[in-house]
């Protein structure tokens, strides 16, 4: 009876400790799933060579106008020259936003120099079949140097980040949404990641998906663990015979 009683109580601490984790990661594979049937994204500038960061979507032209505030540059962490700008974004010549004193890339050409603080996106709906054009902005500051100590400083905690969101639509109507990093839909994670705004790979119900697969994690732990907790606790469940 007694070592019936370890077995269920190894096999539940084992379920319990792997509920939580396992029931966000099943969760967010089904989200995925439903995003991608739903949802096409496409990232305009795919790196090399840049796309120009003039574009034309539907007979509007979208442009971003650069005033450098800082003409001495510095080399950031990632070995990138950088200086400081205001960056205005236009829509048929119109200002619509402005990033005051941002990094730029400055060796580079096109969209890959508002890296990290630009991104165009094209998000086609494929039920109603319909096309977008997203222009997402990092509204938050960062400026980040190495020290002599290889630390990286001027950066900003990823939960204090926020954005703005620009929908044109393929009448011509602009929409716009801000958000935070801590606060956002389903649909604004998918656009975080494909513009490459975000400090690293986000999901929305767990970034575990997002991690460095290994044995140990998520084959051992949560899934093997939660099998085997269930089948412990089942197995083992200390239940009273009821006389007759």
């Amino acid at each position: 009876m007694k070592k019936k009683l370890v077995f269920f109580l190894i096999g539940i601490t084992l379920f319990l400790i792997s509920l939580p984790m396992s029931t966000k990661m099943i969760m967010e594979l089904i989200h995925n799933q439903k995003m991608n049937e739903h949802y096409k994204i496409t990232k305009v500038n795919e790196g090399y060579p840049a796309t120009q960061s003039t574009y034309n979507f539907q007979d509007h032209i979208i442009e971003v106008e650069e005033t450098i505030k800082e003409e001495k540059s510095f080399i950031d962490p990632w070995e990138n020259k950088t200086v400081i700008a205001d960056l205005s974004i236009k829509l048929d010549g119109e200002n619509i936003d402005t990033l005051i004193n941002h990094p730029i890339r400055v060796a580079e050409k096109g969209l890959n120099r508002y890296y990290g603080e630009i991104a165009y996106l094209i998000l086609e709906d494929k039920k109603e079949e319909k096309s977008q054009f997203i222009i997402l902005l990092k509204k938050t500051r960062e400026v980040q140097k190495e020290m002599p100590n290889g630390d990286i400083v001027g950066g900003v905690p990823a939960e204090k980040l926020k954005y703005k969101l620009y929908t044109l639509n393929e009448k011509g109507n602009i929409n716009s949404q801000s958000f935070d990093f801590n606060e956002r839909d389903a649909l604004q994670t998918e656009l975080l990641n494909a513009g490459g705004v975000v400090p690293y790979s986000i999901g929305y119900y767990t970034d575990a998906w997002e991690w460095y697969p290994s044995l140990l994690f998520p084959l051992l732990f949560p899934f093997l663990t939660f099998i085997i907790g269930l089948i412990l606790t089942l197995v083992f469940l200390p239940l009273r015979r009821v006389k007759k």
